[in-house]
């Protein structure tokens, strides 16, 4: 069996750009879907992928590793997140051919679940509006989720002065009195703050219980995050932004975060997440993928769930669920108990319909952020 085509596709959904990448082989109707989805940043992916093809028709599909290390250890540049995504959607697809071949899902050639279900919390998204985040509890509670995830920091300066404090306090305050006091809630900083500014916000919402505080400080300066790890009592997590092990070596090496996030479409697909999740286990550290895009990644995470010992919990798009539906067989919804079941169908256990996916390629996003000076804040 030989690899026979590389195909990317860019799509525009309604909340943010995706891109999805096809694999297919010389055995008629065995091919694979991967997801690369780096939003902002598409066409700089796709392109990414066809640079790889060159490398990958003709190769055995079923040689994931080989395949692997020769898309990472080719050319005298590495890494970088075009690059790595790239590779990750294109190791996703081969995991999803290798399933199918054998007839068996990826969780169970990774050597089988270790759990029964999945628990999944849903992205609540962004807002400064307490009133409107208790109408996204309401709603991920409706839907059967027991644990949520807000991002409520305003276009945040290197510090501010109270009155930003206290709006994100009061976001805090209003999604705890909404989930009352059992069940999780976790806050997402979104990689916004100095460290001076989030040892504050984490003293000031300390109260509210959060599970974790996440991407505290901006992800390329693990100085500010070692000075947010020695003060914070809430437990920190980092890693949407790194890729492959080399980047997460030293945040374990050096205990600064009780929880990484890697992104199976963006750190190295199953392949490193793999290796990931071990490295993590190895420090004690909870694994919990990034997963906020589509539904390829959705069912590649779901996989990973699935195996590793140290996941905590799934993030979960659940918004968006009608046109998620027309472009997947697989959309993720959690029971009555905010669980999703286990991967049952072989290899990754989505299949893309192609022509709903090649008409939605109309669309531009574009998230910026704004301070009331006029100057660029982060995103």
């Amino acid at each position: 069996m030989k690899i026979a085509k590389i195909t990317p596709h860019v799509c525009h959904s309604p909340i943010s750009d995706l891109v999805f990448v096809k694999v297919e082989t010389d055995e008629p109707g065995l091919f694979g879907w991967g997801e690369c989805s780096l939003p902002t940043k598409p066409h700089g992916v796709a392109g990414a992928v066809r640079d790889l093809e060159k490398l990958i028709v003709g190769a055995d599909p079923e040689k994931v590793e080989w395949i692997w290390q020769r898309m990472y250890r080719h050319a005298y540049w590495r890494g970088g997140p075009i690059q790595t995504s790239a590779l990750s959607g294109i190791d996703m697809a081969l995991w999803d051919i290798k399933g199918k071949a054998a007839g068996r899902s990826v969780a169970a050639l990774l050597g089988g679940p270790v759990r029964d279900r999945i628990k999944a919390y849903a992205n609540l998204g962004l807002s400064l509006d307490p009133g409107e985040f208790r109408e996204r509890v309401a709603s991920a509670l409706d839907m059967g989720f027991t644990a949520v995830k807000i991002y409520p920091l305003p276009a945040v300066a290197m510090t501010e002065g109270r009155a930003s404090i206290r709006q994100i306090v009061a976001c805090c305050e209003a999604v705890r009195d909404a989930l009352g006091s059992d069940l999780d809630y976790a806050i997402d900083m979104h990689g916004r703050s100095s460290a001076s500014l989030a040892i504050v916000i984490e003293d000031a919402i300390r109260h509210t219980g959060p599970l974790w505080i996440e991407e505290p400080v901006p992800a390329e300066s693990n100085a500010a995050l070692e000075r947010v790890a020695q003060q914070s009592k809430t437990p920190i997590a980092v890693g949407e932004r790194l890729f492959t092990r080399w980047a997460f070596r030293e945040v374990l090496e050096n205990e600064w975060a009780g929880i990484i996030q890697p992104d199976v479409a963006n750190a190295g697909g199953i392949s490193e997440m793999v290796r990931l999740a071990a490295l993590a286990e190895m420090y004690g550290v909870n694994f919990a993928p990034h997963n906020p895009n589509g539904p390829v990644q959705a069912a590649a995470s779901l996989n990973l769930a699935a195996y590793a010992q140290n996941f905590s919990m799934l993030e979960t798009r659940h918004t968006n669920i009608e046109w998620t539906a027309k472009l997947s067989s697989y959309v993720p919804r959690v029971d009555a108990d905010g669980y999703l079941a286990l991967p049952a169908v072989p290899g990754l256990g989505v299949e893309i319909d192609e022509a709903f996916l090649v008409s939605q390629t109309e669309g531009q996003w574009i998230p910026e952020s704004f301070r009331a000076d006029g100057s660029i804040a982060d995103w």
